[in-house]
């Protein structure tokens, strides 16, 4: 952040460019294969290298918006689509070696984690955040092209904003049954139980960051099934996290523990 904030770079560039630097490890992944040393491939440790350099520029991008004052609703619809390009690509990558049903399955539990991931930071974040103050975010940076984010919006709107709400509307319902009230007229010790630190920090361990660095640990291991056998045991880990957030928030309200940071 320190290096590139003052060399005024635009946060669409850098989201462009680790999007680029996915959909050709994706590439990699479904054209390379072992060479002569069994479970090593150069294809395949390239593409690693490209995905964990994507990973720490992913992180980059929003940090650098917020702090040259270029976060714009434009930046959060492109950086969520060209996610979903990159997710995309490696998935069609990966469904050469392991066959196209079980990539796509994949792909979309993958989604499916990453919306919850999107919910609970956001849950977290809500009764913890102050209002924000000043003008509102602009929809289009200076400069960008308006159909660019016309583009991204729609794409937002119709593949991912609908899974997203019915993830929250499955939490919003599952605290109605044990509060009793909706978690918008809740008081603040229940919201902040209910939406605690544990819980949103183990299941946004399911994030993009993590994922992409365990496939590129796994290619580099020459194994980059594996990943898959990960990715398919989230559905259990996220059922997990939530009976124990059930179990945590029935212990505060009993008296039992102390409200959550």
């Amino acid at each position: 952040m320190r290096v590139l904030a003052p060399l005024g770079v635009n946060p669409l560039w850098l989201v462009t460019l680790h999007s680029v630097m996915g959909v050709a490890a994706g590439a990699l992944i479904a054209f390379a294969g072992p060479d002569a040393i069994p479970g090593r491939s150069t294809g395949w440790t390239v593409a690693a290298a490209l995905l964990l350099a994507k990973a720490v520029l992913d992180n980059a991008d929003g940090g650098l918006a917020r702090a040259t004052g270029q976060v714009t609703k434009m930046g959060r619809y492109y950086d969520t689509g060209m996610d979903l390009v990159v997710n995309v690509a490696v998935f069609a990558g990966l469904s050469v070696h392991v066959g196209l049903p079980v990539a796509a399955a994949a792909l979309v539990v993958t989604t499916v984690a990453l919306s919850l991931d999107f919910n609970m930071e956001r849950l977290y974040r809500r009764p913890r955040t102050p209002a924000p103050s000043g003008p509102p975010a602009r929809d289009v940076p200076r400069g960008a092209p308006e159909p660019l984010y016309r583009l991204f919006e729609q794409l937002y709107e119709r593949l991912l904003a609908p899974q997203d709400r019915v993830i929250e509307r499955l939490d919003r319902g599952l605290f109605r049954r044990l509060e009793g009230a909706d978690y918008d007229d809740a008081p603040l010790d229940r919201r902040l139980a209910w939406s605690d630190l544990f819980s949103t920090a183990t299941l946004v361990d399911l994030g993009l960051s993590t994922q992409t660095v365990l496939l590129a640990a796994c290619l580099l291991a020459g194994r980059p099934w594996i990943y898959l056998i990960a990715v398919a045991a989230v559905p259990f880990w996220a059922l997990g996290v939530t009976l124990l957030r059930l179990i945590r928030y029935r212990a505060y309200r009993r008296g039992d523990e102390e409200l959550p940071t």
